[in-house]
């Protein structure tokens, strides 16, 4: 089945979504903190291995570039293996999707909306996605620039506010590589690769689309670079500021990071920055879990208009997004054991086989 959606995305457009998705969640939890004062280069050392799994993906569109991923695994595996595979996605994506509004729901219930409903929270949001993605891609994409010009602002003007406000500390940092390379390679494989680089398998469904590849494939790869790049001084940042033990406490540490900006007793109180970049980057990674999920299954199931899949898949994501640990320290646990597991299955290897099938089969179809 070819594509089920007539929209068309920029390479500028995908470079925002790109960026977007990969900073996700990721940018205001404690990420790679297994590596101590190294965390900013282990999650470095993640953006390369990104970087590698972003070219198994553009590597597997050029050899289908009109075709979505459920149906060239198709073309690849044969009808019924690359079918059964495409349901298997169709999970991942769905899972994905429920994790990250689970994310979302319990980071502001724990930071600033202490007396509100998880459900009420993870309800609005997957209400405002499924509006967005009930009007396509292209207004998904068009959207994703103007809130990574906000994003930007917002970042700009904290990092400037936390350096006059004489917070910052680059001894924290020091020294570096103290305990070796061995935690740092270790963090990355198990954590700073896959999330959230390995997650970016849902722009295989998203690529077909782009209405100039070449480019977008280049400005994909840029967006892989600088988000991971972002994460990088991101983390730096919160070690210079609040210290390793710290960072490795709490939930929310870029909250509480700007939480110490206090510059003459007028300019304080700035959590709002952080609460908007949490609730802009959850909303579209949630969105692009969930229109790969609503696409691979139309694509599965030869539905011709994805968006009558768009409420029930919703309810579905919403659902077990409710039901997948009962509190927030049992998800963040099933959700290292999944990165480990479940991430690195339908990131890594099936991408990495894929390619290794389809290659062998082009090559021996053009030797006949």
């Amino acid at each position: 089945m070819d594509k089920v959606e007539n929209s068309k995305i920029s390479p500028g457009q995908l470079f925002s979504l790109i960026i977007l998705f990969d900073m996700g969640t990721a940018l205001v939890v404690s990420l790679g903190i297994m590596a101590e004062k190294d965390a900013w280069l282990a999650i470095l050392l993640g953006a390369a291995g990104g970087l590698f799994l972003f070219f198994v993906y553009t590597s597997l569109f050029r050899l289908y570039p009109d075709l979505p991923l459920t149906t060239y695994m198709r073309e690849i595996l044969g009808k019924w293996i690359g079918w059964t595979l495409g349901l298997f996605y169709i999970l991942f994506f769905l899972y994905g999707a429920a994790r990250d509004v689970r994310d979302g729901g319990d980071l502001l219930v724990s930071s600033v909306l202490d007396q509100t409903p998880t459900i009420v929270i993870s309800s609005v949001l997957i209400i405002s996605v499924a509006y967005v993605l009930n009007k396509g891609i292209e207004v998904l994409a068009r959207t994703a620039q103007i809130f990574l010009v906000i994003l930007v602002i917002l970042a700009l003007l904290s990092n400037l506010l936390l350096l006059l406000s004489g917070t910052v500390e680059i001894n924290r940092l020091l020294p570096v590589l103290g305990n070796g390379w061995g935690p740092v390679i270790k963090t990355s494989l198990k954590q700073t690769i896959e999330f959230p680089h390995g997650e970016v398998i849902c722009f295989t469904m998203l690529l077909p689309y782009l209405n100039k590849p070449k480019k977008g494939v280049r400005a994909g790869f840029a967006a892989v670079l600088i988000s991971g790049l972002i994460l990088s001084y991101s983390s730096a940042l919160n070690i210079a500021v609040l210290g390793t033990d710290i960072v490795g406490r709490t939930t929310f540490p870029m909250l509480y990071m700007i939480s110490l900006i206090n510059i003459g007793e007028f300019i304080q109180r700035l959590d709002v920055f952080v609460v908007l970049t949490l609730i802009i980057g959850d909303f579209f990674k949630v969105a692009i879990f969930f229109y790969a999920g609503v696409m691979a299954a139309a694509d599965v199931f030869q539905i011709r208009d994805y968006r009558k899949l768009i409420l029930p898949i919703g309810l579905l994501i919403l659902l077990i997004s409710m039901m997948i640990t009962g509190s927030f320290a049992e998800h963040i646990e099933e959700g290292n054991l999944a990165l480990q597991t479940v991430f690195v299955l339908f990131g890594t290897v099936i991408p990495l086989a894929l390619l290794l099938v389809g290659g062998l089969r082009r090559r021996f179809k053009s030797d006949r």
